[in-house]
């Protein structure tokens, strides 16, 4: 059980979506209520952005004693646990088949929780943001960067510029809705 695994990029793949639907039923019925909500993030949850063919789930835990007990739910569903793996906060899981799954599991509302789906709504609606993003991605696979860890730690510091823009966006747009 090593966290560091071999990745590839693809196009977007409009059945993306389709399969997080599927494992979402799948989680709901391992899971039950005990879980505050379950979404869709991470690149292949944004039409049109090139991402490893990888569905990123967050499952929000609304209390963080909680996270274990699902944890090892989500392993009677076919998971692998890797624990925290370097995040601290969060329960990473991960499952390998015909489609490969990511679950993250975090506090419902939650730092962790909140940047992730501020980054994939303001991805969703930037176009431009989405695409630099994209082009970022594949020179970072095409100069040698053929597994998680080096690939996450190369485009790290973008993704950081990325999220706080989006958490400006995010702010900007809440303030204006008020």
């Amino acid at each position: 059980m090593t966290l560091d695994e071999s990745i590839h990029l693809e196009e977007y793949r409009a059945h993306w979506g389709k399969l997080f639907q599927e494992e979402y039923r799948l989680l709901r019925d391992a899971v039950g209520d005990s879980v505050a909500a379950i979404e869709h993030f991470g690149s292949t949850s944004v039409p049109g952005l090139v991402a490893k063919p990888i569905i990123d789930i967050l499952i929000g835990v609304s209390d963080w004693s909680q996270a274990s007990d699902i944890a090892g739910k989500l392993v009677g569903a076919g998971y692998e646990s890797l624990g925290e793996a370097g995040i601290p906060g969060r329960l990473y899981l991960r499952k390998r088949g015909e489609h490969d799954f990511n679950a993250h599991v975090v506090l419902y509302k939650g730092e962790i929780w909140n940047n992730n789906l501020i980054l994939r709504d303001y991805l969703r609606v930037n176009a431009d943001e989405a695409r630099q993003y994209g082009e970022l991605k594949k020179r970072i696979v095409k100069d040698g960067a053929g597994t998680l860890l080096k690939y996450s730690d190369e485009k790290g510091e973008f993704v950081g510029n990325l999220l706080e823009r989006a958490k400006s966006w995010a702010k900007d747009r809440h303030d204006t809705h008020e």
